[in-house]
């Protein structure tokens, strides 16, 4: 399993957990929205690749339209004051092809439905997503974890990888939680770009 941490911040964390749970309040026009911010790869790699990105698979308490914030080991609460902006697989798959088409500039990263500008069956690749948690937590930590598969033009499996990735919040409230889970989200693009061009 991949899995990448940094030690969290000497935030208050049970005050960071409040704080942000705080917030979950009825939703109302005082409702806050919220799309995951992007940016372009550091690294680019050399690939001429046909990359098909499946629809991103979340569990089901991800599915809401509230952030979720994890306040102990066994409690989530979905926040009601403080929204994602678009649907979260919908952010989440737009974001991984915007990064991957970033980090590989040779290659065309597609989702299912568009249309390939050449065709080139035999070289095409599938990557399919799993994503469990995608939460705020109680100790100043933003979590992403789940798993993803790729898999050759035929269906055959090529690689699979389970993935944890925690990055800490900079501050407390919603917007820092949302920048952290966008920056985890796009250091888990950058290592499956990597493992694209090594499996070519």
């Amino acid at each position: 399993m991949t899995t990448i941490s940094s030690n969290p911040l000497r935030l208050a964390p049970l005050l960071l957990a409040l704080t942000l749970a705080g917030c979950g309040g009825p939703a109302g026009s005082g409702a806050s929205s919220y799309l995951l911010p992007a940016s372009p790869a550091a690294r680019q790699h050399d690939g001429r690749l046909i990359v098909n990105l499946a629809p991103i698979h979340t569990a089901a308490f991800l599915d809401g339209e509230g952030i979720v914030m994890q306040l102990n080991e066994l409690e989530v609460h979905q926040a009601r004051g403080h929204l994602w902006a678009e649907a979260l697989p919908n952010q989440l798959q737009h974001l991984l092809q915007r990064r991957l088409s970033s980090a590989l500039p040779q290659a065309q990263v597609v989702t299912r439905g568009q249309v390939q500008a050449t065709s080139t069956a035999g070289e095409g690749r599938e990557l399919r997503l799993r994503l469990d948690r995608f939460q705020g937590r109680y100790d100043g930590i933003a979590l992403i974890q789940g798993q993803w598969q790729l898999l050759n033009h035929a269906g055959v499996l090529l690689e699979q990888q389970d993935f944890r990735i925690e990055t800490p919040l900079s501050a407390d409230g919603y917007p820092a939680l949302v920048r952290s889970l966008a920056s985890g989200w796009e250091q888990l693009a950058d290592g499956i770009a990597t493992e694209l061009v090594r499996q070519r």
